[in-house]
């Protein structure tokens, strides 16, 4: 959450579309099995366009090391993951 809101604190507001997930839900939404939303450690923000761009490059300066991108079709559905896990990777979805 400290992480979430330095990040909201240079890039405005940050409409969180899913964040800690129960392994029910998280089956439902075709989450993998392994998610970091499981973990308390992950969130997708429903974000597309220039404000996507500066939020990927700001999440890395805070500390975010796992960033999923999700930028194609209905721009309400876009997203980017953002997660604290032990690796550091880049996906698009």
């Amino acid at each position: 959450m400290r992480m979430l809101q330095e990040l909201r604190n240079v890039c405005g507001p940050l409409p969180i579309s899913s964040g800690l997930r129960c392994e029910i839900w998280n089956r439902k939404s075709g989450g993998y099995p392994k998610s970091a939303h499981l973990q308390g450690r992950g969130a997708d923000i429903q974000i597309y366009g220039p404000k996507a761009l500066k939020l990927m490059e700001e999440s890395r300066k805070i500390g975010f090391n796992g960033i999923g991108f999700s930028q194609k079709g209905d721009h309400k559905k876009r997203f980017i993951h953002l997660d604290t896990l032990e690796r550091e990777a880049v996906w698009s979805y």
